[in-house]
């Protein structure tokens, strides 16, 4: 089964993907040598340089293409959100689907030419940085275009320096529109277990890793559950997210005592991966995890196969929902991410930058809509704008009392049995789209829904969170050529340790040959960036 795995592991990770969907000007515009360079009220009029104001929504009706890294979610339905956008902006957005920039298929649409006009992706990790992006005619910066046309996010960069510090390079270049999260939003995911399931057996949710032990073991041996802990390989960006911060590291970079570290070289390693090794031969973690996607994952938390996972707090409420509706008496809540030692503070969670590099638009470098494209991504940072992408639609899914927002029934007491982030996907954005969160929380239907993310937050993780540096374009190149190498052998390295095809002492040959792949010079470079973003 082991060597099925990694067989078809290692096939996804060289495959070549020949799919070509870039008919020859399907996305609009040239193919990249000239920039079209191209100032809006606080709120939805401001003055144009000839002089006549601008008011929202604009004349003409202009229409823009639009992609996401995601390609899982395949090109949106026009709901009600992109058709109250439309009419409240004036301008059309056609959406063209997604490409992760780590695609194949990403470079194929860059070599093609044919990029669409408003393009979000994480352009932090774009091979050579965001400057190199410009530099090489793909997309625009945007510093005399925010001045032109972006009053709204002019102002929020104004009133919040901490953003303004997160969203450009050392050099002082914006390069994308930013998604960033809210203080309240930046934790939104870990352990999720059966409850009833604890109450039956008359177990307390765990909080160590010796109980998770016990409590996995009693889930397979007492309750028939043949996978106790199911998750998918690389939720929350590492498959190490639930469990390694109980050893005090983390599967990525991280900072500590001033130092950018890579966890995957730290002694506490060496012990998660014997823990999660001896776990998959006890039969406690699903032994199909390293190739699961969210829907098997969410069969097996419903079905009785699974008793835990790591998972957003919408997870919760969409089981607690699923159980409610089946009558099945099933419970879901959350867990504290594990310690060694009960009573301990997890030095590591999940927690986010408020600035990710996720799902921020950059603007084609050749578009000739480059009004249209600023005016469109501007709206969001007003006061109408914000609220619509918080709330949605007044009168719809929410009523203003007391001069604040509040959810109406739809959203929280929805007739057809949705939950509320359900419902709000169809009237709002909320996250991963170019906008700054507001700290407004849905209020879940199930209340365990609503402690989950209270529980989750207690660790240390903010004292080691890494900034969105931004190295050079010729240390982002050496960067991305060096980090190629060495993402795919640790990848596969330790994911042969976990399922007990090579035995713990191959970790120490793991840390030799990272250091022969180069850790050491990536570690040198991410410091610099480090100590230049400080210095900002």
């Amino acid at each position: 089964m082991e060597t099925q795995i990694l067989g078809r592991l290692r096939k996804s990770w060289i495959a070549m993907i020949v799919l070509i969907l870039l008919a020859s000007g399907c996305f609009g515009g040239g193919s990249g040598e000239e920039r079209s360079q191209g100032e809006t009220p606080t709120g939805t009029s401001s003055p144009e340089a000839d002089g006549e104001p601008f008011e929202y929504p604009m004349k003409g009706t202009p229409e823009l293409t639009l992609m996401t890294e995601f390609s899982d979610m395949g090109t949106p339905n026009r709901g009600a959100i992109d058709q109250e956008y439309e009419k409240r902006t004036g301008i059309a957005i056609r959406h063209l689907g997604g490409v992760p920039m780590q695609d194949t298929k990403f470079s194929y649409l860059l070599a093609s030419g044919n990029l669409p006009d408003i393009f979000l992706n994480n352009w932090l990790g774009y091979p050579g940085g965001p400057e190199k992006a410009i530099e090489q005619g793909y997309i625009l910066p945007l510093n005399d275009v925010i001045d032109r046309y972006a009053p709204n996010f002019k102002r929020a960069l104004e009133q919040h320096p901490e953003i303004d510090k997160m969203v450009k390079t050392d050099s002082g270049i914006y390069y994308a529109f930013p998604f960033i999260r809210s203080e309240s939003e930046r934790v939104y995911g870990g352990p999720i277990v059966r409850m009833d399931w604890l109450d039956e057996l008359g177990l307390a949710v765990p909080t160590t890793i010796d109980e998770w032990h016990g409590m996995l073991k009693a889930f397979k041996e007492k309750k028939g559950a043949s996978a106790p802990v199911t998750f998918r390989t690389l939720f929350l960006g590492e498959r190490t997210a639930g469990f390694a911060g109980a050893f005090g590291v983390m599967g990525n970079f991280y900072v500590k005592d001033g130092k950018v570290t890579y966890g995957y070289l730290e002694p506490g390693y060496r012990d998660y991966l014997a823990t999660m090794s001896r776990w998959y031969k006890e039969g406690l973690i699903d032994k199909d995890f390293a190739v699961l996607d969210l829907e098997t994952v969410d069969k097996k938390l419903t079905s009785g196969n699974s008793g835990a996972t790591i998972g957003w707090h919408s997870y919760i409420e969409k089981y607690n929902l699923a159980s409610q509706m089946n009558d099945s008496g099933a419970r879901y809540v959350a867990a504290p991410y594990p310690t060694l030692a009960e009573g301990a503070i997890p030095e590591f969670g999940q927690l986010d930058n408020a600035y990710a590099g996720t799902s921020s638009a950059a603007i084609k470098a050749t578009t000739k809509q480059l009004e249209a494209a600023v005016r469109w991504l501007d709206y969001a940072y007003s006061e109408e704008g914000s609220l619509l992408n918080t709330y949605g639609i007044e009168g719809v899914t929410y009523t203003m009392e007391n001069g604040a927002p509040v959810y109406t029934d739809l959203v929280v007491e929805n007739p057809e049995g949705l939950s509320s982030d359900q419902v709000m996907l169809q009237y709002a954005h909320q996250t991963n789209f170019p906008m700054i969160q507001r700290n407004a929380q849905l209020e879940w239907k199930f209340e365990e829904t609503n402690q989950a993310l209270d529980i989750w937050r207690n660790t240390k993780h903010e004292n080691y969170l890494l900034p969105p540096i931004t190295p050079t374009p010729e240390e982002a190149n050496e960067l991305s050529a060096l980090m190629s190498g060495i993402s795919e052998y640790v990848n596969d390295a330790e994911l042969r340790i976990i399922l007990g095809v090579d035995p713990i002492t191959a970790y120490d040959d793991m840390v030799k040959q990272l250091r022969q792949l180069g850790i050491e010079r990536v570690l040198e470079i991410k410091q610099e960036a480090y100590e230049r973003y400080i210095n900002r």
